[in-house]
């Protein structure tokens, strides 16, 4: 339905490029249409006028006068199929889609091979959801004006909405075939030159559309080889690069993705989806510190808007920016630089004042840098300002929820915030009546778990959990909560069953491929070990920016004997959690099993020294105060502690 509405929209360009009357000629014999190489009958130059003052209408909106005077052109030349043809245009966007498809008929009456009212057709024909008739007259579209690149392109889109991926590709290898002809003809006629430029274009995009086809439908070796025909057809060509960076992303190829969006960035240098892209691929890596950087960037540019003239026709360049600042941002909170995506957010807040999303978000910021309180009251401000603001002009959606659905994270993130800064009877009343109206809702459930975990009340968590999921046996959200309950509350073989229930009906959630990985992964026997790898490592797939599952799966792949391997995936989770003494204790085994002990020696220090504000100026001070303070609820420090200093022990001289 998507494409329908679509190629609705797309009718009216359908004579963009065929939209040429000939006057009158002074000669005998008649005037021929460059752009599609077929010959119109010869037009009077009073209906030639009335073609013209038609046009100058049709291209200021004025769709009632270029009705009119496409009608008077009729009156001298009845039998002129390209007449028809644009009035029929012309009707579409007036909406008048039933006199539209009368034009087309009488156009088509007149010269059945008409290419421009074929297309036209096939388009109304996708509208109307009568896709067979719409092949038909597309491919006879393209059999009349086989140059026009535009009949391919529908094609392809019509032929993947029904599934047909052989056709759509049969359609594309015919319209690449007329793309080497075209340049091979190395003609300097501009009209040529056009053309192959209109070919490459529309090759490019329709080996795109089978590229992303292919990679949503599970068959990646058929998407790579689409989206290498996309680059082929056109190398520079932006949609094919940002596809194949994309999907280059999604198989965890991130050198080979950056590569493509810094071609990407060299034709935009300031384009801000670019260098949210290139923050991302950097934070898959663990490389926080080149996701500053094009923080940093972004906010230069934020900046520099400011100070610019805030006219109308920017308003999608402040939208791009600011939802390039947010994505960033929400990048550096999960790699516990909060300080770093509080500037970031602060900058969007500059170009939409008091925006929920961004609100939101730099709200979090403040909690995870260690003030909870005012963390509490920028959530509890939100909540008033959105209700206060309902039914008002809705701010643009970057992350794709709208206002209203933030109220309730809202109340919930407040809530935690007020049990962070000591408030932990507060915030433990304020969930149970929020779990208590909305029991369905994992984030509410896991908010619970949390506060009261926090008060060191984890095992009643369990029982409120576990009456929930008995009043609520359908309600799979509730069972992530359970699971998770059951193992604060020391119920770890039953935390792992119920951790199974939770992947059997949702089998990419990566919280529970994490917790079963890891489990297995502390049994540590063989069969466990190889039921874990591919867990974890689907789970890193799903969650690449997550420093915690990016330990477990080092940690598996040290058991398994892939030393190398392990040591690569534990220094990406320093990176992404630095001073973790879990994923430094682990990092520091990886290092010796491959010959590294004094620098594992290193890294056990620094999971043991506490943070402490150094006593004179050092260079790397101001980076250390960007990383968040620690904020474990877990009561296994000291234990974890302990390993690590006899493993320093065993390390000693």
């Amino acid at each position: 339905m998507r494409w329908a509405a679509f190629a609705l929209l797309a009718v009216a360009c359908a004579h963009s490029r065929q939209s040429r009357l000939s006057p009158h000629p002074a000669a005998e014999g008649a005037a021929e249409d460059v752009d599609s190489g077929e010959v119109q009958p010869r037009a009077s130059p009073r209906a030639y006028r009335h073609y013209l003052d038609a046009q100058l209408a049709k291209n200021a909106d004025d769709f009632a006068t270029a009705a009119s005077e496409l009608r008077e052109a009729l009156l001298y030349d009845p039998e002129s199929p390209h007449l028809h043809c644009v009035l029929a245009e012309v009707l579409i966007k007036q909406g008048r889609l039933n006199d539209a498809e009368e034009e087309l008929q009488t156009a088509l009456a007149l010269d059945p091979k008409h290419a421009p009212a074929r297309l036209l057709s096939a388009r109304v024909a996708v509208a109307r959801g009568n896709l067979p008739e719409a092949r038909e007259h597309f491919e006879i579209a393209i059999e009349g004006q086989p140059d026009d690149a535009e009949a391919y392109h529908d094609l392809v889109r019509l032929l993947l909405a029904t599934g047909d991926a052989p056709a759509a590709e049969a359609v594309a290898e015919r319209l690449a075939t007329r793309l080497r002809g075209a340049q091979e003809r190395d003609s300097d006629d501009v009209d040529a030159l056009v053309t192959v430029d209109r070919l490459r274009e529309q090759s490019a995009a329709v080996w795109v559309e089978l590229g992303r086809w292919w990679s949503q439908h599970g068959d990646d070796e058929a998407a790579r080889r689409a989206l290498v025909r996309a680059r082929s057809a056109s190398p520079s060509d932006p949609d094919a690069l940002a596809a194949e960076a994309a999907w280059l992303e999604t198989k965890r190829r991130f050198a080979d993705a950056r590569e493509r969006y810094l071609r990407l960035l060299s034709q935009r240098p300031e384009a801000p989806e670019v260098l949210a892209a290139l923050a991302r691929v950097a934070l898959a890596e663990g490389d926080v510190d080149t996701v500053s950087a094009h923080s940093r960037k972004l906010l230069g540019l934020a900046a520099n808007m400011e100070r610019e003239d805030s006219a109308d026709d920017r308003d999608e360049d402040r939208r791009d920016l600011a939802a390039a600042l947010l994505r960033v941002a929400v990048a550096l909170l999960g790699a516990h630089r909060s300080a770093e995506a509080q500037h970031a957010l602060d900058g969007a807040l500059r170009l939409y004042p008091h925006h929920p999303e961004l609100s939101f978000y730099r709200a979090v910021a403040l909690v995870q840098r260690g003030h909870p309180r005012d963390g509490a009251l920028a959530f509890e401000a939100i909540e008033r300002r959105i209700v206060a603001s309902a039914g008002e002009t809705a701010s643009p959606v970057f992350l794709g929820m709208e206002p209203e659905a933030f109220v309730l994270d809202a109340r919930v993130q407040a809530a935690l915030a007020r049990g962070r800064a000591g408030e932990t009877q507060e915030s433990m009343r304020r969930l149970r009546l929020l779990f208590a109206a909305h029991p369905a809702e994992e984030e509410v459930a896991l908010a619970l778990l949390e506060s009261f975990d926090r008060a060191g009340k984890a095992g009643e968590a369990e029982q409120i959990l576990s009456g929930a999921v008995q009043a609520h046996p359908d309600t799979q959200s509730l069972l992530y909560a359970l699971a998770n309950a059951e193992d604060r509350a020391g119920m770890q073989s039953k935390a792992l069953t119920t951790m199974r229930k939770v992947l059997s009906g949702q089998p990419q959630h990566a919280g529970a491929l994490n917790y079963i990985g890891y489990t297995l992964t502390e049994r540590g026997s063989p069969m466990d070990l190889r039921e874990a790898e591919p867990m974890l490592a689907r789970a890193v797939e799903l969650r690449p920016d997550d420093g915690a599952i990016a330990d477990s799966y080092g940690l598996c792949l040290l058991k398994l004997g892939r030393a190398a391997e392990a040591l690569a995936e534990l220094r990406r989770a320093d990176k992404l959690s630095p001073g973790d003494p879990v994923i430094l204790s682990h990092l520091g085994d990886a290092l010796i099993a491959t010959g590294r002990r004094d620098e594992a020696r290193s890294v056990f220090k620094r999971a043991l020294a506490p943070p402490r504000a150094p006593a004179r100026p050092h260079p790397l001070a101001e980076a250390q105060a960007m990383i968040d303070p620690r904020d474990r609820t877990d009561r296994d420090d000291a234990k974890v502690r302990a390993e690590i200093e006899k493993k320093l022990r065993s390390l000693a001289p």
